[in-house]
């Protein structure tokens, strides 16, 4: 059963029972009881809240100190539903037409195998492979987005579901967003970091630009894609809209509370990122502003720079954002952000950045300013 709280119940065909000659031990334990009559029959009951596992239930009805009858009920309570883990492939980019999806399902006490739905796109796939917690699909793809969904059962009622998507193909065509340039690290306070740029390649306006990080083993392989959560990060490029041509750079950084962080910490030795959706927009970003900047490290160690922002539109701009990038020879180092509330056409303002890694703030050769509004 897949809940907690449970009630377990005897019935007895005879009143003349007494209360106090009648035990109910649960896992070996007396338990408190009802007593309830019912058209010629007792019935002892009692609502009680158990963990999960097994447990065993058992009446006992004594006359003196001899035992005159005794029933029992073995039951599993599991609460906790199944695991959809090691799933391939997500949110990421990969030769058609035929392509394997596959997954590793997992749990405490046992699937319905019956159960299994596997969906793609719009398509249910009823020809699926499944043994062993492995399933697989050979499917034959258009090139372009897809999405999966799998859902699945468990003996005791608990349902898993997870949807994710792919995209089938090489880059082509008027939208095409590509990684450009990338480089991963680890900061002096310990957190992986992976900052690059994204370019819009084609002759389409774009946004909403997604990225997947991944931290790699030293086989090249994503550490933990065997479990339910491995070790990716997806992240929007800080410029939400990009013309053709036009490059925003991303800064992607796994925070201590990531499930495995310590493991992953020490055995990433590769750092991969790649575009893994966006879409066609008809907006057009507002790019009217002037920059300038001076930048230096301090007597510190710290990597600071000062910028003036000005507005050389004709519009009055709201909720402006200032990216930083910050470069050593031809790689992104770093990635800092601030914001100026608002700016009348003409009107400039000053703004700050300080790169808070002595190590990241030593390597810096150059920096480039990106405004939007």
């Amino acid at each position: 059963m897949n809940s907690n709280q449970v009630l377990i119940s005897f019935l007895l065909n005879d009143t003349s029972i007494n209360s106090s000659d009648v035990s109910i031990l649960l896992n070996g334990t007396p338990i408190a009881f009802q007593v309830s009559v019912e058209s010629g029959a007792k019935r002892f009951y009692c609502n009680t809240l158990l963990p999960e596992g097994l447990q065993r239930c058992i009446l006992r009805v004594r006359s003196g100190n001899s035992t005159i009858l005794e029933d029992s009920v073995t039951f599993w309570v599991d609460v906790t539903p199944p695991v959809i883990y090691g799933i391939f492939p997500e949110n990421q980019r990969v030769d058609g037409p035929m392509v394997r999806v596959s997954a590793s399902i997992s749990d405490n006490i046992g699937l319905e195998v019956s159960s299994i739905s596997l969906k793609i796109d719009t398509a249910r796939i009823r020809s699926f492979v499944y043994s062993s917690g492995k399933l697989y699909y050979d499917a034959r793809l258009s090139d372009g987005n897809h999405t999966v969904t799998l859902s699945v059962r468990d003996s005791a009622g608990n349902t898993a579901e997870r949807t994710w998507g792919f995209v089938v193909g090489q880059e082509t065509g008027a939208t095409g967003v590509i990684v450009i340039s990338k480089t991963g690290y680890i900061s002096e306070n310990g957190l992986p970091v992976i900052v690059g740029e994204v370019k819009n390649n084609g002759n389409a306006t774009v946004s909403e630009i997604l990225i997947n990080g991944s931290l790699l083993c030293s086989e090249g392989n994503v550490i933990n894609n065997d479990k339910p959560q491995p070790a990716t990060i997806l992240q929007y490029a800080e410029i939400p809209i990009l013309l053709p041509g036009e490059v925003s750079p991303f800064k992607i950084v796994m925070p201590e509370t990531f499930p495995d962080f310590d493991y992953i910490l020490k055995n990433v030795r590769k750092f991969n990122a790649s575009v893994v959706n966006y879409s066609v927009t008809s907006s057009i970003p507002y790019r009217g502003f002037e920059t300038t900047g001076r930048g230096e490290v301090d007597q510190d160690g710290f990597y600071r720079l000062s910028a003036q922002v000005v507005n050389t539109g004709n519009i009055d701009a709201q909720n402006i954002k200032v990216v930083a990038t910050f470069y050593s020879a031809d790689l992104v180092f770093d990635v800092q952000l601030t914001n100026i509330p608002a700016l009348a056409p003409g009107e400039s303002a000053l703004t700050e950045f300080t790169v808070h890694d002595k190590k990241v703030s030593s390597k810096i050769t150059s920096f480039d300013l990106k405004v939007i509004a």
